[in-house]
């Protein structure tokens, strides 16, 4: 997706997850000011990568400031994964049963969101603008995903035409195991993940996990699985990934993204040229942005964030 962007000067603002007191707070850090009903920069754009929903206390809220920016062209978006999950819920298959199921894992994840709102008919409002959130932004001076930039399939998606969720026939066949449609997705929004059995871990939500999310921006055929898979133990084997990933080359544009739940006690870059943005504000981390202003190499001073309120 090209898009009409026409400004270089971005905020890039990372997963939310229902922390709207945080986000208020690093706006206002950005010096943006609520006029006309909702938060505006004079002479910048907000850009959210996605993840408004679920975990946090204050979710209504969060949609209530980020849907007015967007709305009314202070903001620019991309789905995370959160809101695609929301979707699928929401959402019916060929036979009949929720694209997500609703399994209580589920349940659990989305509960938060359901009682925000308490009348589902209210929330469904915005689970129809989720359909419209690109899924990606391809622009001349940047890109942006929710999880994981794969051009092969950014390419395949431009081909067909599909930028969003409206199609039925795409969203369908997105939630439906197996196809390609799926495997995009899943890549796109979730992230490439490569099991190692024998070496479990426990995610975020105490589930207990043997297929541990790439860095895919790393390349090379000899990393290891320490330096090139979240979560992995330093106590685990670590054999060497056979032909791993082509990466993100160097002399690309900057991608930002969100999704990872980084735990490190400042922002930092991955590359020169990547940068993630989920920083781990739903689990007692922060809120991130970075202020981006056309250079096509990064720097780690031009991060400004806010503490999750409850420590």
């Amino acid at each position: 997706m090209t898009n009409t962007i026409n400004t270089n000067a971005i905020d890039f603002i990372g997963d939310i997850h229902g922390h709207a007191s945080e986000l208020e707070e690093l706006l206002r850090k950005l010096h943006y000011r609520k006029t006309s009903g909702y938060h505006q920069h004079p002479t910048r754009k907000a850009f959210f990568v996605g993840d408004f929903i679920d975990r946090g206390p204050q979710i209504r809220e969060v949609l209530e400031i980020v849907k007015p920016m967007v709305d009314n062209g202070a903001a620019y978006a991309v789905i995370g994964n959160h809101e695609y999950n929301a979707i699928c819920y929401w959402t019916t298959g060929a036979d009949g049963k929720p694209l997500r199921k609703h399994t209580e894992k589920n349940r659990v994840q989305h509960r938060k969101t359901i009682d925000a709102f308490g009348d589902v008919d209210a929330f469904r409002k915005y689970v129809e603008w989720f359909k419209t959130l690109p899924i990606y932004i391809e622009h001349e001076h940047f890109k942006s995903v929710h999880a994981q930039w794969n051009q092969e399939h950014i390419n395949h998606l431009r081909k067909e035409g599909i930028v969003n969720f409206t199609n039925p026939e795409f969203l369908i066949n997105s939630g439906t195991s197996g196809t390609a449609e799926y495997e995009m997705i899943e890549c796109l929004l979730k992230g490439e993940e490569l099991e190692v059995p024998g070496v479990p871990f426990m995610d975020k939500d105490g589930n207990e996990r043997f297929s541990y999310r790439l860095k895919w921006w790393l390349r090379g055929a000899n990393l290891t699985c320490k330096e090139s898979l979240f979560e992995f133990s330093q106590n685990g084997k670590d054999d060497t990934l056979p032909l791993f990933s082509a990466g993100y080359d160097e002399n690309e544009v900057p991608v930002f993204f969100g999704h990872y739940w980084l735990k490190d006690d400042k922002p930092y870059l991955q590359q020169h040229n990547v940068c993630c943005l989920d920083f781990s504000v739903a689990k007692e981390g922060f809120l991130v942005a970075y202020s981006w202003d056309g250079e096509r190499a990064l720097r780690e001073e031009k991060f400004k964030y806010v503490r999750n309120e409850t420590i």
